[in-house]
Order: structure tokens, then C-alpha cells, then sequence
């Protein structure tokens, strides 16, 4: 969810930039693992908080929503920053944190809250501040389109039905995952956009407020 930048480790392909492959699309086997890590336990916290919010429906159901929708926001967001990153010729992959992954299990069992920040991506490159923002906005901003899109549809579907309910998922899902990602504080992506750009800043938070908004008030599932 996060970007850092420089980072100091030295294994599984964080320092090895191939100066023939910047600027294209590329991922690494340790990147796949780690992202298929991310993936699952993510998938089986917002399982947990899901079951224990939503009633008359299989627990199979909920699970297999939750797999598919987080391949469809977590994975939409890391690709966000991983691509505007590589973009700009700049090394580019995600990194799990095991305590990341920990915490955000406990978290969802215990409290019924997502902590999602299960890892970051990690870049190296001659990267500007700007150039920094906009990385970071890249993921959150993937989010919100994906909530507003998801949160359009429920509306015109007007059933909650396995595709209502999926819809109404996914809406809340990317939107709280896009304003999670907007706090404001190091080393969330919301610091780098401030640091960057305010304005942006303040009109993606707006964005995102009220886009979870509407899902906690207005889609009832």
C-alpha cells in the first residue's frame, strides 16, 4: 500500500535494476511470492470482518468474494504505484512485511477492522518530488475509480443478490482502502501527496471521504 523509496536491502532482487527492461512492466519470482502472501491474508481479514457484518449469507460465499475482490483493489493498487513508478525508468516491486501481514490477521478477527498496509512498494530511481507524488497518488486513485464504478453499478442494479452484495463489497472495499491510504502521515501515500501537492491532496481525500460515505450510509447490504 505504502511506497518507500531507496530501500536497504540487498536480497530477492531490491537492488538488481536491469538498465534494458526500465520502462516496461516487469515483476520478479520473490515480487509474485510476496504479493501472493499480501493477497491471502488480506483475503482472509476482510473474510472475517465481512462474516461478522453480514448475515444470511454462506461463509463460502463471503470468502470467495473477498478473494476475488481483494485481487480486484489491493492488487489494482500496488499495480497503480508499480506502473507510474516503472513509467518513469524507476525500479519497481512490492515487499510484504510480515508483521504487516500479522497485525492486519489480528486486527479483522479481533476487532472486526482491516489494518491494510500488509507491505509497500518499494522503488529506486531518479525520482523527483513530483514525480514522487504522483506514484503515490497512483494507488489510492486506483481505488476510488474502482469504488466509483462499483458504487454506480450497485445503484443501477438496485439487488442484493451474490452480484449486489459482491458490488456493494467492492465499493466499500476500495474506498475505505484508498482513504486509508490518504492519511497523512510517513509512511503512508497521503504524506507523499501532501509534501507534493495540497490541493491534490485535499480533492482525493474529499474524493475518497465521500465515496465511503455513501457506501457506509447509502449501500445497505
Amino acid at each position: 500500500m505504502r511506497i518507500a523509496r531507496n530501500p536497504s536491502y540487498t536480497t530477492g532482487g531490491y537492488t538488481s535494476v536491469d538498465p534494458f527492461s526500465q520502462g516496461k512492466i516487469r515483476f520478479s519470482k520473490t515480487e509474485v511470492l510476496h504479493i501472493t502472501a499480501a493477497i491471502a491474508v488480506l483475503s482472509l481479514a476482510f473474510s472475517f470482518i465481512m462474516i461478522r457484518r453480514i448475515s444470511g449469507v454462506d461463509i463460502v460465499v463471503i470468502v470467495l468474494l473477498s478473494v476475488i475482490l481483494v485481487v480486484c483493489s489491493f492488487l489494482f493498487h500496488e499495480f497503480g504505484h508499480k506502473f507510474v513508478a516503472q513509467k518513469y525508468n524507476a525500479w519497481s516491486e512490492f515487499r510484504a512485511f510480515p508483521y504487516g501481514l500479522i497485525i492486519a490477521l489480528m486486527m479483522a478477527a479481533v476487532a472486526g477492522i482491516l489494518f491494510a498496509a500488509p507491505g509497500a512498494v518499494f522503488i529506486q530511481g531518479e525520482i523527483d518530488k513530483e514525480r514522487y507524488g504522483k506514484i503515490s497518488l497512483a494507488g489510492p486513485a486506483v481505488n476510488f475509480v474502482i469504488a466509483a464504478i462499483a458504487i454506480l453499478a450497485f445503484l443501477a442494479y438496485g439487488t442484493m443478490d451474490i452480484i449486489g452484495l459482491g458490488l456493494f463489497m467492492l465499493a466499500q472495499l476500495n474506498a475505505f482502502l484508498g482513504l486509508f491510504n490518504m492519511i497523512p502521515v510517513l509512511p503512508f501515500d497521503g504524506a507523499k501527496i501532501l509534501a507534493w501537492d495540497i490541493k491534490v491532496y485535499i480533492i482525493t481525500a474529499v474524493i475518497g471521504a465521500a465515496e465511503l460515505a455513501v457506501v457506509l450510509l447509502y449501500l445497505v447490504p
